[in-house]
């Protein structure tokens, strides 16, 4: 992408109002976990010796990954994450007694 096209997509951006933009970035949020997910699968889809049955059970632990380890729930909406966030921050301030 070049510079022409960021700087149009950023002005873009900022003539947004509020839920124009939640919308927004809910389709991105969107589009870039499921980008992702696909790579994965073709990419595990290449090998001759994975199954289809490794294959899930590596989608599987990808989810407890992403979930349990890295703490990282699935982007739903931008209102679903700010809330998450919020309690998160909630909780960290009464935990330190603030």
């Amino acid at each position: 992408m070049d510079d022409i096209v960021k700087r149009k997509f950023w002005q873009r951006m900022k003539g947004l109002n509020f839920d124009h933009f939640c919308d927004a970035m809910n389709e991105l949020h969107t589009r870039a976990y499921e980008l992702g997910q696909k790579h994965t699968h073709e990419a595990m889809s290449c090998h001759p010796r994975i199954s289809s049955n490794m294959i899930e059970t590596v989608k599987v632990k990808a989810v407890q990954i992403r979930e349990e380890w890295d703490d990282c729930r699935e982007v739903l909406t931008v209102d679903s994450t700010l809330e998450i966030l919020l309690e998160e921050i909630i909780a960290r301030k009464s935990g330190l007694g603030w």
